[in-house]
């Protein structure tokens, strides 16, 4: 399944991601992104529910 996260970082930048063949995490679930060439681990924060806007991600996660 393809998903979108939004990665807020904790020098307050954003980074959005989509992420391929992968099952969308639930709430509190770890995973790596890479930013910058190097893995970073992310907190899933919020999974907020799908609108019908197309810019809506389907997982928020915070940088650990």
């Amino acid at each position: 399944m393809t998903y979108d996260v939004v990665l807020l970082r904790r020098d307050g930048s954003v980074r959005n991601f989509r992420v391929y063949d992968q099952p969308i995490p639930n709430d509190g679930d770890v995973i790596s992104l890479p930013v910058d060439g190097h893995p970073t681990k992310a907190r899933i924060s919020v999974a907020p529910e799908k609108t019908e806007m197309a810019q809506s991600p389907d997982a928020k996660a915070v940088e650990i």
